[in-house]
């Protein structure tokens, strides 16, 4: 399994390369009138139009400091695309090496499991997770 690495604030977090469409590399920011606070705008991306979610600022992080590049979520999963704080690298690991979370034990959290790899913890976003929170905003 292949795991992009990124980080929000100061930790890391991971999405499976396969939740993934594309990595867009300073696209042009669109203003939304009366957006949430958490949408910085729109991008056109290959003639749709994608909002973009600041996911660090969704997700509580205080952190001002963003990627130029956003993460356009797969079109199967959603029309998204994310805002991090820095885009880092794609890891390859076992699916076994994943820590399960227990869902009950962290309501409201977005992560799915952890992967403890080389003395760092990358939270897996749990994407169907975030959808599902976008939906009651």
């Amino acid at each position: 399994m292949q795991i992009l690495v990124f980080r929000l604030g100061e930790e890391l977090y991971g999405l499976e390369v396969e939740k993934i469409q594309e990595v867009v590399e300073s696209p042009v920011l669109h203003y939304i009138p009366r957006a949430s606070t958490h949408l910085l705008g729109a991008v056109n991306f290959h003639g749709n139009i994608l909002p973009v979610l600041d996911l660090a600022s969704f997700l509580g992080f205080f952190h001002e400091q963003r990627d130029q590049r956003i993460i356009i979520l797969a079109s199967g999963l959603c029309t998204l695309a994310l805002a991090v704080t820095a885009v880092g690298r794609i890891v390859t690991c076992d699916a076994d090496a994943l820590l399960p979370l227990q869902q009950e034990q962290q309501p409201g959290f977005h992560i799915r499991a952890v992967l403890s790899r080389e003395e760092e913890m990358i939270n897996m976003l749990d994407a169907a997770r975030l959808l599902t929170s976008l939906e009651k905003t």
